[in-house]
C-alpha cells in the first residue's frame, strides 16, 4: 500500500505552482528543450498526503509530509517535476523516443501511476521511473495519452 493519498487534476502549465512552473522552464531552458510551455499537450497535478503512522513511520520522520507533482508531455518529451516540503524541487525529463511507460503493476505495492522505463533523464543505461498519480479521470487520461504519445513517435515492434 501507498505511503501516500493522492489526488490528481488536469490543468493548464499557467494553473501549476509557480516553484515547479519555473524550475520546469529553466530546466527545459538548459537540456535545450525549445517551446516547451506552448507545445504542452496535456499537463497534471498531483498532490500527495503522507497517510499517519505506516510500517516503518518512526524511522521516518524527515520524509515529505506534502508532495505536489507536475507531469507533462508535448510531442517529443514527458517531463515530470516534484516539490516536497522536505526534499525540494527536482525534475526529470526524457524523450518519448527513449521511453516505455505502463500503469503500475504491482504485487507489493497498492498504489496507482505511470511507470517509465528506458533513458530517463540523460541516463547512459536503462533506467526506470515512477509517477505517482491519483485515482481520478484526469490521471487515467493522461497516462492513456502519454502511452499513446509514445507509441505515435516509437511504435511497438510487430513480430
Amino acid at each position: 500500500m501507498s505511503d501516500y493519498i493522492r489526488s490528481t487534476r488536469g490543468c493548464a502549465f499557467g494553473e501549476l505552482r509557480s516553484e515547479l512552473q519555473r524550475a520546469i522552464l529553466e530546466h527545459a531552458r538548459t537540456r535545450d528543450i525549445a517551446n516547451l510551455e506552448s507545445e504542452i499537450i496535456q499537463c497534471c497535478e498531483t498532490k500527495s498526503e503522507k497517510k499517519p503512522g505506516g510500517w516503518f513511520a518512526w524511522l521516518d520522520d524527515k520524509s515529505d509530509q506534502t508532495v505536489y507533482a507536475v507531469a507533462l508531455y508535448t510531442a517529443d518529451w514527458l517531463v515530470w517535476a516534484r516539490s516536497g516540503d522536505v526534499s525540494g524541487v527536482s525534475i526529470t525529463a526524457a524523450p518519448l523516443l527513449t521511453i516505455q511507460a505502463r500503469p503500475l503493476a504491482s504485487l507489493f505495492i497498492r498504489d496507482q501511476g505511470l511507470e517509465i522505463s528506458g533513458y530517463i533523464g540523460g541516463s547512459k543505461s536503462m533506467a526506470r521511473g515512477y509517477i505517482g498519480l491519483g485515482p481520478e479521470p484526469a490521471a487515467q487520461q493522461f497516462c492513456e495519452g502519454v502511452m499513446k504519445a509514445i507509441d505515435k513517435i516509437n511504435p511497438p515492434r510487430k513480430f
